[in-house]
């Protein structure tokens, strides 16, 4: 039981880092994933777990995949990594400058809603 309530916290500080990440209030995010703003907060903050629907409804929403959400990413999965292939050759300088300035663009997209079934 120990190791469900660690993963639900690690899930949970992850998915509210994400949220945070793109400017989202947990109201919002609720929304666009059709769950409880309670169930959002409860995920969040370890008391719950989620079912594969719930996390599918969120990498939905946060337009991420449920392996963002789920795994810790790999420390390559850093600056040069993240960027798309034509930037790939540029110095670890550039490189995080690149992926900086790549953050703030998609911080200043608005979100599409889920389609809906």
């Amino acid at each position: 039981m120990a190791f469900d309530s660690t993963v639900n916290r690690e899930i949970g500080l992850r998915l509210r880092g994400m949220r945070e990440q793109r400017a989202l209030t947990r109201e919002r995010l609720a929304e666009y994933a059709d769950i409880s703003v309670q169930f959002l907060a409860d995920i969040e903050t370890g008391r719950k777990g989620m079912t594969v629907q719930t996390l599918r409804k969120l990498a939905l929403a946060l337009h991420c995949t449920a392996d963002d959400i789920v795994f810790v990413p790999p420390p390559e999965a850093e600056a040069g990594a993240s960027l798309p292939p034509a930037f790939q050759d540029l110095t670890p300088a550039q490189a995080s400058l690149a992926a900086d300035i790549l953050a703030l663009v998609r911080k200043a997209l608005p979100p599409e809603p889920p389609a809906r079934p």
